[in-house]
């Protein structure tokens, strides 16, 4: 009944579980036990991300907030990254274009800059990631396609009493693409981006 009312995602790992559990079809749960395996020991927060990223954590900018973009097309081994921080009254944005193939290590940079953003660019990219929910959402997804790109967003924030940190990886569209449009076509101008 809910394969065909098509108000269900039946990409979505829960769906696939209660299907397979349902048809008692142990193939299908033993691979989606290895899936989830595998997604524990591969990536299971988003610190790992300092392995393929040549950037330092966000936790080591010496900074009250941050968000890291991270553009890439699928199959391409090219990565655009952008980091927005905010330091007291200091709003900035770095940008680094680059390549990681991933069966090397290297990295290979092609652009790098940093540049101040104003308290008003700020506030309207912490709106539209307060807007998507950012801190709430799922990390991963398990659903991909064969091409279109991808985005994740890492963020971190510390005051007094809380330091906390989350990533969102997501291929195609998401509730982060208003802030990641944002990012990409309001806070950088034509020559400052890759594409």
């Amino acid at each position: 009944m809910i394969d065909s009312s098509g108000m269900y995602d039946t990409a979505d790992i829960n769906y696939k579980a209660l299907k397979a559990y349902v048809r008692n079809d142990t193939t299908s749960l033993k691979r989606l036990d290895n899936f989830i395996e595998e997604k524990k020991n591969n990536r299971p927060n988003w610190e790992l991300w300092k392995s393929d990223i040549p950037l330092p954590q966000l936790n080591q900018l010496n900074v009250e907030e941050a968000y890291r973009f991270i553009f890439s097309i699928y199959g391409a081994p090219y990565y655009e990254a952008i980091t927005i921080s905010k330091k007291d009254t200091a709003f900035k944005l770095n940008y680094l274009f680059y390549e990681h193939k991933r069966d090397s290590s290297k990295f290979d940079k092609f652009k790098e800059f940093e540049k101040n953003i104003t308290e008003e660019n700020w506030n309207i990219l912490t709106d539209k990631i307060n807007n998507a929910d950012f801190w709430n959402l799922e990390d991963d997804y398990d659903y991909r396609g064969k091409d279109g790109s991808d985005l994740t967003v890492i963020g971190y924030y510390k005051n007094e009493y809380i330091e906390k940190s989350h990533y969102v990886h997501r291929w195609n569209i998401s509730t982060l693409s208003d802030a990641s449009y944002f990012v990409y076509y309001k806070l950088l101008n034509k020559n400052e981006r890759q594409n």
